[in-house]
């Protein structure tokens, strides 16, 4: 199904991510630490920036999901005040503040997976913020991050399945009678290409008995429509790829 518009994920932000929930001496895990957002304003500075950043509470075990959400954040982070350094961006800054904003939470969780989300932005003075997506999934099995590619045996004809779903869900809301999409076919045609990287930022599709039951792609702005349309989103179910899946990967997925 077609997510339209912009896009608001079902993120729940289940704590800070410094809090790992480890567990007490009586063997028992403590309850999970409150939602959590750390502001730095700089202003002492005359109010250049603002950086807002919301991160998740997370296993203890999954020190391979924190440190990949942390040198994302520090990358993001460095970008966005590396900006500052650009001729005339200070001046710029102190008429009209900079903001980046970093949402990131736990999407979904199966008995095999986590799935954590990035809804941000960064503004820096132009005609509006720039969206940031992404996304992070974790093997809590195998205790490693995995990417859209790890889970298929053969990458390539996986995403010319997304690809085809792809198309037909945005091609037929072209057509929508109520609200049809801002968009054209080259368009579509182009931000669906597979072997572009354009199927990086993935959701999981889940269901009451922990398994994986489909994959949601998020297209960022001006990737598969207009930018004033807003991040769009397809729901690929399992079925239409069970069979390219990796062995070992065959019983998360339903």
């Amino acid at each position: 199904m077609l997510t339209r518009h912009i896009l608001q994920l079902a993120l729940v932000t289940v704590g800070l991510a410094a809090c790992r929930n480890d567990a007490g001496q009586d063997g028992r895990s403590p309850p999970p630490a409150p939602a959590s957002t750390d502001k730095d304003t700089q202003s002492d500075a005359q109010g250049l920036y603002t950086v807002e950043l919301s991160l998740p509470a997370l296993p203890a075990h999954a020190d391979p999901l924190h440190e990949a959400i942390g040198r994302f954040v520090a990358r993001q982070k460095q970008a966005f005040l590396a900006g500052l350094d650009a001729p005339g961006a200070r001046e710029q800054a102190r008429q009209m503040p900079w903001d980046l904003d970093l949402g990131i939470a736990v999407a979904s969780r199966t008995d095999r997976f986590i799935n954590v989300q990035v809804d941000g932005s960064s503004f820096t003075g132009g005609a509006h913020p720039m969206p940031i997506l992404d996304s992070f999934t974790y093997d809590t099995q195998a205790r490693r991050m995995v990417s859209l590619g790890d889970l298929f045996t053969d990458p390539h004809a996986a995403e010319r399945v997304f690809a085809a779903e792809a198309r037909r869900q945005l091609i037929g809301a072209l057509d929508d009678d109520d609200d049809p999409l801002a968009s054209d076919m080259r368009q579509i045609d182009l931000g669906t290409e597979p072997g572009k990287d354009h199927y990086r930022v993935f959701s999981l599709l889940t269901g009451p008995d922990d398994k994986v039951h489909g994959l949601t792609f998020i297209f960022s702005p001006d990737q598969v429509a207009a930018y004033a349309a807003g991040p769009q989103a397809i729901d690929v179910p399992s079925e239409a790829f069970l069979a390219l899946l990796k062995p070992e990967y065959r019983e998360a997925f339903r």
